[in-house]
């Protein structure tokens, strides 16, 4: 285990974006395997049926399709995302003293982190994801548009439902992790977020598109 934490902090020394976005990358693939899982099981459920983790029907279009979306979007845009909210709102360091007001700051900095990251950055990642998934996955853009229409609201509304659960797990995240870090420990708690984002993309979703998505039974 100390071996992989030496080998994965010297990966974000050397290569800090593609190693912070493929870590996303592989973390929203294990959100959305599970939004698929609970989706199989609602659907196992309406018919009195019963679905395992071992018998489920998966989606290997739709997670290549995640995968792409956090790898060459949503983790680049944290990396840097995160970066411009420590050079205007710095955490670290905010002023040259030690006086109580200076650690505030630094509380107040954070806290102000976390509001932009759930209430900013989730609403612009949950529109690209629609875009993004719906074009991977096949759909049209009007196709696309429309469940915008149906569904971006909604999701955004559930991700702030999920947000204020989060916040103070959050809030400790931004304060007192380094810059380097703050993308993988986001991703490691947002597998709640990805999952129920995926869930709520994909909820209303029907197949338009004139065949199956390419499935494959795990």
């Amino acid at each position: 285990l100390i071996g992989l934490c030496s080998w994965y902090m010297g990966c974000l020394d050397a290569f800090p974006l593609y190693t912070k976005s493929l870590t996303s990358a592989v973390i929203s693939v294990v959100g959305d395997g599970g939004a698929q899982f609970h989706e199989e099981r609602k659907r196992a459920g309406a018919i009195g049926s019963h679905a395992s983790i071992t018998n489920f029907t998966y989606n290997r279009r739709r997670g290549v399709t995640n995968f792409v979306d956090s790898a060459l979007i949503c983790g680049p845009m944290l990396h840097y995302g995160y970066g411009w909210l420590e050079s205007v709102i710095p955490v670290v360091n905010p002023c040259c003293s030690s006086s109580a007001i200076c650690k505030w700051s630094a509380s107040h900095a954070a806290a102000a982190h976390v509001l932009i990251d759930d209430f900013i950055f989730d609403a612009v990642f949950i529109a690209i994801m629609f875009i993004s998934t719906g074009i991977g996955e096949g759909y049209r853009m009007n196709q696309i548009l429309s469940h915008c229409k149906k569904d971006y609201f909604p999701a955004v509304k559930a991700m702030w439902k999920a947000s204020f659960l989060l916040m103070p797990l959050e809030f400790c995240l931004f304060r007192f992790l380094p810059l380097s870090l703050r993308v993988l420990g986001m991703n490691m708690i947002e597998i709640i977020w990805d999952a129920i984002a995926s869930y709520m993309i994909h909820r209303h979703r029907q197949i338009e598109i004139g065949k199956e998505p390419n499935l494959v039974s795990m």
